[in-house]
């Protein structure tokens, strides 16, 4: 078993300091750049909406696309 290591991941403007798997370390960070970028996706179609609906919509979308 090796050593975990600690990340600093950003999603939705908010820090998140995890302890992973060195080898899951570019899934992890692919993965929350994937949920930023559809963050912005729903924010540009969207307005008026706050982070908590967009979060929402993202994950969502993650359940029913993944």
């Amino acid at each position: 078993m090796s050593e975990l290591i600690p990340v600093n991941i950003v999603i939705a403007d908010r820090n998140y300091r995890l302890r992973i798997e060195p080898q899951d370390e570019e899934m992890v960070r692919k993965t929350a750049g994937l949920i930023n970028d559809k963050i912005t996706e729903f924010k540009t179609n969207l307005a008026g909406k706050d982070m908590q609906d967009y979060v929402s919509m993202v994950l969502l979308w993650f359940a029913t696309e993944q």
